[in-house]
């Protein structure tokens, strides 16, 4: 077992089309870098699911040689979803006192506090007559809580990812924040959030300023400005984000600012070796100075560049936006150029890429995703007139709704959008969430 070495903190991340070789670099660095006795190890993982595949992993029996297997046991590790842990963050960095155990903006506590204003409330202002309408009938107890449920999970989820849109509402401007930071007045059919939010503030009493969204400013504030945290033992010496698919600034900008005191290690699910998030339109959005990925060879050459995802693959640019926004976004805060020589990954490597069904018979999954691998351009894979024949084989599992293949003239296609309707008799939230 190698001795406990110094844990160096920073922002490091690493980059994988296989979630199989994330986890071996995870393994490889708690091997390489083990922390010292009775301190745990901390992961942020997005479900209990892969939080066992990796402990798995973690424990299984080393190798004489130590090349492969796992620590042999999987012991003082604690495995956390995000929010948790960052609500835990906020504890540690933060003096005693600003930052309660629990917030009274807690989706739990949001649901009564709404089951108990929501029926007056309702009847104080013609803004509310969307909410009015939905508790209008019989059984209206039944249907307050309801309502009270869908739009406590509607103000959770803006704490955490419209954070910016709260901070106007409590100053009384009834406005959304586009993604380029610009001011747009809310339409007239949702304007009962900013001021139903209001009202929450203003029950709060003398605890409104621990929602999420003050608390998170006072913390990047203090965390950027301070050399070491109030209470540093409660944080992780390493923080280790393993199989989350995506996480919103609000989570980022909390993790790099914890870098600043713990090494934190992100394992991103890449699916192409190339830099593929200019392949949507809106490039605005995408200017960055830092752009993880090598550029590729012909779709670089592509001279009007809003058309760009055009050319590029059609499943990547159909499906890939949540994808594309979290490693575009990930861009504003990673620079590997830092740590890329010094952070010890399997093979040295913070990009692990590789092709699929690499040894194997080729199938159509595996040309699917090397088409998304190696970014092929979609006039290439027109180009060499690939086709199906169904006759020799069967697929395994039923595909879901967004990948149901279609039959056309004997040929088959797949479908890149959802064709499964979708209705709610709640009302909406607010455009662009």
């Amino acid at each position: 077992m190698p001795e406990h070495a110094t844990i160096t903190p920073g922002f490091h991340a690493v980059h994988a089309n296989h979630l199989e070789d994330l986890r071996r670099a995870v393994v490889f660095i708690c091997q390489q870098n083990p922390l010292p006795p009775l301190q745990s190890e901390t992961f942020l993982v997005q479900s209990n699911g892969i939080a066992q595949w990796l402990k798995l992993a973690l424990a299984e029996k080393r190798s004489e040689d130590g090349s492969e297997g796992g620590l042999g046991i999987a012991a003082g590790m604690d495995f956390l979803f995000p929010a948790r842990f960052i609500w835990q963050a906020y504890r540690a960095v933060l003096p005693d006192g600003e930052v309660p155990e629990q917030s009274p903006f807690d989706k739990r506590r949001l649901v009564w506090r709404l089951y108990r204003l929501l029926p007056e409330l309702v009847q104080t202002d013609e803004v509310f007559n969307p909410l009015a309408r939905f508790l209008e009938g019989s059984d209206t107890d039944l249907r307050a809580f309801q309502l009270a449920e869908k739009v406590a999970d509607l103000f959770d989820q803006y704490q955490v990812f419209r954070a910016d849109w709260l901070a106007a509402w409590e100053l009384g401007r009834d406005v959304i924040i586009t993604p380029k930071n610009e001011e747009k007045r809310i339409e007239e059919d949702t304007r009962w959030q900013p001021m139903l939010w209001r009202k929450l503030v203003e029950d709060t009493g003398a605890d409104a300023s621990t929602s999420r969204s003050q608390i998170h400013t006072r913390f990047m504030a203090e965390g950027q400005r301070i050399s070491a945290p109030a209470h540093p033992s409660r944080l992780p010496q390493r923080i280790v984000v393993f199989g989350v698919s995506s996480l919103p600034r609000q989570a980022l900008e909390a993790l790099y600012v914890l870098s600043r005191f713990s090494q934190v290690v992100l394992c991103v699910h890449n699916p192409s070796q190339f830099y593929w998030a200019d392949i949507v339109s809106d490039r605005d959005l995408l200017r960055a100075e830092r752009k993880r990925g090598a550029s590729h060879p012909t779709l670089s050459k592509v001279e009007d560049a809003d058309q760009l995802h055009q050319h590029a693959n059609p499943l990547l640019a159909a499906w890939g936006k949540q994808g594309r926004d979290y490693i575009r976004l990930l861009d504003e805060f990673d620079n590997p150029d830092e740590y890329r020589a010094s952070f010890q990954t399997p093979d040295q490597k913070i990009d692990i890429f590789s092709e699929h069904g690499t040894g194997q018979t080729t199938g159509l999954l595996h040309q699917l995703q090397n088409d998304i691998y190696n970014l092929t351009p979609l006039q290439e894979i027109r180009d060499e007139r690939r086709e199906l024949n169904l006759g020799q084989s069967v697929p395994a599992e039923a595909p879901s709704p967004s990948t149901m293949p279609t039959a056309r003239n004997g040929k088959w296609k797949f479908c890149t959008t959802s064709c499964w309707p979708h209705s709610t008799q709640i009302p909406r939230c607010a455009p662009g969430t």
